[in-house]
């Protein structure tokens, strides 16, 4: 390889390696757990979940208390926020 194309080789690299931090580090940070943000975004899925709940379970007659419905849309909640950290909302 001669010189031009090594340059422009390395020209290539740079602006690829340039991109991705550039669009990687300059986004805002997200909400950290714990903080009023944060419980204000669970509330809002709790509280989606309870308007509109999920099909009642057949094989239990019974429909559950208000306070078992409001643990399991918060358990539900809780455990899509692990498993997608990056729906989080950004802090403002």
């Amino acid at each position: 390889m001669k010189l031009r194309d090594w340059l422009t080789l390395t020209a290539i690299v740079g602006a690829l390696a340039l991109v991705f931090f550039v669009t990687r580090y300059s986004q805002p940070e997200r909400v950290k757990l714990g903080s009023p943000e944060y419980d204000a975004y669970i509330e809002h899925y709790v509280d989606e979940c309870l308007r509109n709940p999920p099909p009642a379970d057949k094989t239990n007659g019974a429909s559950p208390a208000e306070a078992e419905r409001v643990e399991v849309c918060r358990a539900s909640a809780l455990q899509a926020d692990r498993f997608n950290p990056g729906a989080r909302p950004l802090k403002h």
